[in-house]
C-alpha cells in the first residue's frame, strides 16, 4: 500500500463513489422492481378473471393515465428549464444549458394541447 494514501481518505472516497453511482441505480431498481410487481399482479387478476369466464374489465387493460400528465410534466421541465438558466446566466455553460428541459417541457406542452384539443 502506498504510504502517502491515509486509509480514512481513500475508504471516504470509496463509500463517495458508490453511494454517488450506487444509490440512483438502486432508486432505478427499487422503480422496476415495483413497477413489475404491480403488472404481475395485473396480469395475475386477469388470468383468475379468465379462468372463471369472467369478462375483463377495460380498466385493468388500458393504462392509469390521467389527462394532465403531460401538463403537469411539462410545466416542471419549463420550469427546471428556466431556473437553470437562470442559474448558469453568467457562468461558465451559460444560459443554453436550460434550453435542454426547457424545450423538452415545450414539447410536452405542445403534445398535451393536441392530445386535448376538442374534436373539430
Amino acid at each position: 500500500m502506498d504510504p502517502s494514501i491515509v486509509p480514512g481518505v481513500a475508504f471516504v472516497a470509496f463509500t463517495g463513489i458508490v453511494a454517488s453511482f450506487g444509490l440512483p441505480l438502486l432508486l432505478v431498481a427499487l422503480v422496476l422492481y415495483y413497477r413489475h410487481r404491480k403488472d404481475r399482479l395485473i396480469h395475475d387478476t386477469i388470468a383468475r378473471l379468465a379462468e372463471k369466464g369472467l369478462p375483463v374489465p377495460p380498466e385493468l387493460l388500458e393504462p392509469r393515465r390521467t389527462a394532465q400528465t403531460g401538463l403537469r410534466a411539462g410545466l416542471v421541465l419549463v420550469g427546471l428549464g428556466l431556473a437553470l438558466a437562470a442559474f448558469f446566466w453568467n457562468r461558465n455553460p451559460g444560459p443554453a444549458l436550460g434550453l435542454i428541459p426547457g424545450l423538452m417541457g415545450a414539447a410536452l406542452l405542445l403534445a398535451w394541447k393536441i392530445e386535448n384539443r376538442p374534436p373539430a
